[in-house]
């Protein structure tokens, strides 16, 4: 293999750091190769029986390659390559065909946002008219819904700190742009809904100062090619980071966001102080984000609320909601024993009590029975009794979770009444900035939801892609039968599909009272055990993995069918409904009325109407709105961003090429390059084809059209590659191996060439040189004999 590889040809090598690095041949010996990295210059040798780990490499322009379909090569090497060249030319956004590869610089380049920029890719009908950007999708997108009538969807993911919620802004900022509509108030209005909901779910994690934590698909209508009004959904707002978060770690942003902002006449308004002095704030350590002012963005909430013509008594309902929580955590109980030894606990904090009372409209001894005593409901009678010091402290997160998410269901609902439709719409482009795929060190009822939507939106991505490969080859007339490729199916049905999904086993198992979350697990054991894609441990834990389409993640069942329940009790959701705050009121009346119309029993009497269906569970729920998502974008013409995280620490123009590596596996995008190679993943238009391979035409062949080049090229080749390559209307499609021995062939022949040439030249030289040199002899002879004759 070494002879195939001389001085200066560039080469992929494998380095051990776990990927492809570029390089260069700079020694060839019969015993060993070396190769000088274009990463860091340093030289690295490997031994005859060592160069499987070197490859040939067709080199990149300086610059990087707009469009990664467009590179003869499309490796995993490639992919990875071209995307750091662009990245350290400051070109952060690249195509994978219609895709949009978005890596995160983690600063903010605001001239290449600017109006010239917005006025640069307006209506860009073709994307490599112009270097890859993020308002060229858009721009697409926003074209083709008026040219094909068609609704668009621009689905965007990738890790938390990718920058899926700049991208999601960016996107908007365009779209109002380009068409504010009649009523620019409610263009304004969509645009500052962002801001808002910003504030309330999105929170700093470990990996992200600004992670949303949770899902949100936007649809924009258009009537008249101007924008009418929105639409938001939400998906699965992580409530546990309402009570409790990792160090390092912030609850939402929002709670921060009052205290910098209120001054302290309202902050003595609320009982409020720093945030130090809050459990809920404090357990991580961080109030403050560097690259974040909380009172700026307070006064930002503001205006958005203002804009949102959120009403004085409204905000100070949200206000009041918010500083309650915070008095809610900072409430404390102590244990005590009664004469017949039985565990009671006390309020050691009533202050506290108080405070919550008074911002909520409730009286102090039923908020106070409410968090200390649990109330069985009879037919004709409700019985008290007393919570021990665990069920107390579940007991006050619970409402704080509560109270919080009600909160949000609401601003979402206040903000489709603003923004809602009011007249006939034409089309829509719908935005879905989803959580990404998570594996942690500990992964619970959350992360099983969160990737099973992942999950989904890679099979839906993976049928995208299937298809636009189809296309292609129909558009260039292959002959073509369907491409049999790994999906993820089984997976899917392996945790949603009934009736033994596993999330059907946990819907089940959560409405059996006497259910426990290890009777879960020996149920999943039980059915799975068998399936290729589900994992049982080894040692007697209460977990479990699943094969997902980025890697195995184990779950920890502990907590499950509580989260999943999540019912909050009759009695809380009674007191909430008859505060005396009207807003606060009709939220939980809201929710009453839905938990009346499935439990069966009207909450006031507490007697049994009629049987009812089961209350939904939070993974019923979540797989009902996940369906309804994935056929809503189904009916729509999608368009993909993967947005790349470039490092794990958040540094400015920093690229690790393992970070990106294992987000390009993890997002699909290598999963593109498998289905394209299923196919014929190497294409030549016939000029390049037949200007590039043309050397191996041996007899005489008289033709200068490019594709009957080609075609006799082709014909002349071994029978075993008749089925590697397919003729289209102006390209040829082939197979690596066939490639590979074109390029041998190639290789060969050149050699064979360059060694003709050397040996003509190298003979001309020498006989030139003889004859120079005989000449010059018989000149000294000729002189020589002169001069003797002369003598004599």
């Amino acid at each position: 293999m070494i002879i195939f590889f001389s001085l200066g040809k560039p080469v992929w090598f494998d380095s051990g750091a776990g990927y492809p690095i570029a390089g260069e041949v700079i020694d060839v010996t019969r015993s060993r190769i070396s190769i000088k990295s274009l990463l860091n210059g340093k030289t690295f040798v490997f031994g005859i029986d060592e160069t499987a780990r070197v490859v040939s490499r067709i080199p990149l322009p300086p610059e990087g390659v707009n469009d990664m379909i467009t590179m003869s090569d499309l490796s995993e090497a490639s992919i990875l390559w071209n995307i750091k060249v662009r990245y350290d030319n400051r070109q952060f956004y690249t195509y994978i065909g219609s895709i949009l590869v978005a890596v995160n610089p983690y600063h903010m380049y605001h001239e290449m946002y600017s109006t010239n920029y917005v006025q640069k890719y307006e209506n860009a009908l073709v994307l490599n008219a112009l270097p890859a950007h993020i308002f060229a999708t858009a721009s697409l997108a926003h074209s083709k819904m008026f040219t094909d009538k068609i609704n668009q969807c621009v689905v965007i993911s990738g890790e938390s700190g990718g920058g899926k919620t700049q991208s999601t802004k960016l996107i908007m900022n365009y779209l109002a742009s380009v068409n504010p509509g009649k009523n620019k108030l409610i263009t304004e209005q969509i645009l500052e809904a962002s801001p808002l909901l910003e504030s309330f779910g999105n929170a700093k994690t470990v990996r992200n100062d600004n992670s949303s934590r949770f899902g949100k698909y936007i649809e924009i209508y258009y009537s008249q090619k101007s924008i009418v009004g929105a639409k938001l959904s939400d998906f699965l707002l992580e409530k546990s980071r309402i009570v409790t978060h990792s160090i390092d770690e912030r609850n939402y942003h929002v709670f921060y966001e009052l205290l910098e902002g209120f001054d302290t006449e309202e902050k003595r308004k609320y009982g409020l102080t720093i945030p130090e002095k809050y459990f809920y704030l404090n357990q991580g350590a961080s109030m403050a984000i560097a690259s974040k002012s909380d009172a700026h963005d307070f006064q930002s909430l503001l205006t958005a609320m203002k804009i949102l013509n959120f009403t004085k008594n409204e905000q100070e309902t949200i206000f009041k909601i918010l500083a309650a929580i915070l008095h809610l955590g900072n409430i404390y109980f102590s244990r005590t024993i009664d004469d017949a030894n039985h565990d009671l606990i006390q309020i050691s904090s009533k202050t506290e009590i108080e405070w919550c009372s008074h911002l909520l409209g409730l009286n102090d001894q039923g908020l106070l029975q409410k968090l200390t005593h649990k109330v069985t409901e009879a037919r004709d009678e409700r019985l008290l009794s007393p919570f021990n010091l665990e069920q107390a402290l579940d007991s006050r997160d619970a409402i704080a979770k509560a109270l919080y998410s009600t909160l949000f269901s609401w601003l979402v609902a206040r903000i489709n009444q603003i923004v809602r439709v009011n007249n006939s719409v034409d089309n829509s482009i719908a935005i879905l900035d989803i959580f990404g795929f998570e594996n942690f060190s500990t992964n619970s009822f959350e992360q099983l939801c969160i990737n099973y939507a992942n999950e989904a939106l890679q099979f839906h991505f993976n049928r995208h892609v299937f298809k636009l490969e189809q296309e292609e080859y129909a558009k260039e007339k292959l002959a073509w039968k369907k491409i049999d490729f790994s999906d993820n199916t089984d997976c899917l049905d392996l945790i949603g599909k009934k009736p033994n999904g596993i999330l059907q086993i946990l819907d089940d198992e959560s409405n059996f009272p006497k259910a426990t979350d290890q009777s879960f697990l020996h149920k999943c054991h039980r059915l799975h055990e068998s399936n290729r894609l589900y994992g049982k441990p080894r040692l007697l834990k209460t977990t479990f993995s699943i094969r997902h389409y980025a890697g195995d993640v184990e779950y920890d069942v502990r907590g499950f069918l509580d989260k999943n329940r999540d019912l909050l009790r009759s009695d809380v959701i009674d007191l909430f409904s008859s505060s005396r705050n009207e807003i606060l009121a009709n939220m939980f009346r809201d929710i009453r009325d839905v938990y009346e119309s499935h439990r069966g029993f009207h909450f006031k009497t507490g007697r049994f109407i009629t049987m009812k269906a089961k209350t939904p569970t939070v993974s019923a729920k979540f797989s009902d709105s996940l369906s309804h998502l994935i056929d809503t974008m189904t009916r729509c013409q999608p368009t993909f961003i993967r947005c790349i995280k470039p490092n794990n620490d958040k540094t400015p123009n920093k690229l690790e090429l393992s970070v990106v590596l294992e987000q390009l596996r993890n997002t699909g995008m290598l999963e593109t390059v498998r289905i394209r190679k299923l196919g014929f993943p190497r294409r030549y238009l016939f000029e390049q084809f037949a200007k590039r391979y043309r050397c191996l035409i041996t007899n005489s062949f008289d033709n200068s059209d490019s594709k009957e080049i080609t075609i006799h090229i082709l014909n002349n080749l071994p029978t075993k590659f008749t089925l590697k390559y397919q003729i289209g209307i102006t390209k040829i499609f082939m197979r690596e191996s066939l490639e590979y021995h074109l390029e041998k062939e190639r290789s060969y022949l050149l050699n064979k060439a360059a060694t003709t040439i050397q040996r003509t030249i190298k003979g001309y030289i020498q006989r030139k040189n003889f004859e120079k040199q005989r000449h010059a002899i018989l000149i000294l002879q000729k002189q020589y004999r002169r001069w003797i004759d002369k003598k004599k």
